[in-house]
């Protein structure tokens, strides 16, 4: 493609060769080569990371900073990211325009019901998914390690998908890819928006920061419908400034759409849920008041998208659960349940849920906290596993380039009981559990879900946390 035609919808100032030739664009010095146009997000450091993209070959550079250099074509924009976004846009041929899609956003529970969304939706319709667990869609199923993909990858996939005859996307959205302009330029159908507590602290330094970057996508009116979820105060406040909003609530009948009479047993719930113009049952195979909030929001966007009560009623019956999110494994006399739970609230709804399933038996919980990210979170987490569990075992999770034991100190300070000891290996953490049980009492893995790595400094070292469990239990 010419780069004349990557910068027809473009704001900047062009220095050099503007009929250039393109055939790949990156944010990564590393990957150019001659043909590349490469996006320099690093204001800061510019000149090096260009310098080192021009000695992998590259000649064009989109920058916020120009450098001294006319051997090469610099693009000067006010927002790299923005110029990114755009431009990988157009490099695909526009496809997120060919695409319905429906973005689901919030600290918990994007996941779970994403995967709800697209499972209702796929009865009529060819249906993509792109989140934590991967994007998945036409039988394939890619790792990203991202939960919203980079802008490049994003159209590139969406690409893909049109050409696969793909006609909806459910994608989560993290507060970073809002606050990284991600999705600069694509319009949603449906935002969705499932609840808010403490996480990322360690990036947007406390509460009001990172709420605001959730409450960004829905003040900047990039979208057709807002789909809220009430039952936080963060919920509330979102729907006050979001346009063509329906609200959706486990505890207030005001709402658009609400849930009532809710009864479970140790496999599955029901409830029944009222909207404006009709109610009915609905029968989850999942546990726990966090996936009947889910299923709100998704029972609610696929209303807002045309299909029937009935219709969506009928499809959650046949959802049996989301990789990674409350997995159970019996090996005839304990239960292990995996859950990607790495919050305070996510903790502390996996325990209760737990403790419900497990009545008078009891819940052990073996968790750990990832390093360099949110530290405030593990005193507390640690207070939480303290009164919602009967004995915790501190493990690893991802301590990336900090100290292991460390951060399980951390975690200890929320203890004032003797209910808990380190043990750092997380299979051997799973073994001291199992041999405390007795009959009928539960191990609960959190923090890693459907997670295939453990990274340590620089390494990630393969293996999930369902082989681990398989193999001690034995099962397959």
């Amino acid at each position: 493609m010419r780069l004349t035609e990557l910068l027809k919808d473009i704001d900047c100032k062009v220095l050099g060769n503007k009929f250039r030739n393109i055939t790949h664009l990156t944010n990564l010095a590393q990957d150019c080569d001659k043909n590349s146009i490469y996006f320099c997000l690093n204001s800061k450091d510019n000149i090096l990371w260009i310098d080192k993209a021009i000695q992998n070959g590259c000649r064009v550079v989109v920058t916020e900073q120009s450098i001294q250099n006319n051997k090469i074509t610099q693009i000067v924009v006010s927002s790299a990211r923005k110029a990114m976004s755009a431009m990988a846009s157009t490099f695909y041929n526009n496809p997120a325009k060919k695409l319905k899609i429906i973005g689901v956003t919030g600290t918990n529970g994007k996941t779970t019901t994403t995967f709800m969304i697209a499972h209702i939706i796929s009865l009529t319709n060819k249906t993509a998914i792109v989140g934590t667990n991967g994007v998945y869609y036409d039988n394939k199923k890619i790792d990203t390690n991202l939960t919203t993909p980079d802008p490049i990858t994003l159209h590139k996939l969406f690409a893909d998908m049109v050409e696969n005859g793909i006609e909806y996307v459910v994608m989560e959205i993290s507060a970073h890819a809002i606050y990284y302009q991600k999705l600069w330029g694509i319009m949603p159908d449906i935002i969705a928006f499932t609840n808010l507590s403490q996480d990322h602290l360690d990036f947007f330094e406390n509460m009001d920061n990172y709420f605001n970057a959730k409450l960004q996508i829905f003040k900047e009116q990039n979208y057709k419908t807002a789909i809220i979820c009430t039952d936080t105060p963060y919920g509330n406040k979102i729907a006050e400034v979001s346009k063509n909003c329906i609200t959706c609530s486990t505890n207030n009948n005001s709402a658009n759409i609400f849930a009532t009479n809710i009864t479970h047993t140790s496999i599955n719930q029901t409830y029944q849920v009222f909207t404006k113009n009709a109610s009915g049952i609905i029968k989850l195979n999942m546990l726990g008041e966090f996936n009947i909030q889910n299923s709100l929001v998704a029972i609610s966007v696929c209303l807002s998208l045309g299909l029937s009560l009935d219709q969506i009623s009928s499809r959650l019956e046949t959802l049996n659960g989301v990789s990674g999110r409350f997995e159970c494994y019996n090996n005839g006399k304990n239960t292990i349940i995996v859950d990607f739970a790495h919050t305070p609230d996510g903790l502390q709804n996996l325990l209760k849920t737990a403790k419900q399933v497990a009545g008078k038996n009891k819940v052990i919980s073996v968790f750990g906290c990832g390093g360099n990210r949110d530290s405030q979170k593990r005193e507390l987490m640690g207070a939480i596993s303290e009164k919602f569990a009967d004995y915790t075992i501190i493990t690893t999770d991802n301590p990336r380039f900090e100290d292991n034991y460390a951060i399980a100190q951390d975690i200890a300070k929320g203890f004032n009981k003797n209910k808990w000891q380190i043990v750092l290996d997380r299979g051997q953490a799973v073994r001291v559990a199992l041999d405390m049980c007795h009959n009928g009492d539960i191990v609960v893995l959190a923090g890693k879900g459907a997670e295939n790595y453990t990274q340590i400094k620089d390494a990630k070292i393969e293996g999930t946390d369902k082989e681990l469990v398989q193999n001690i239990l034995n099962i397959k």
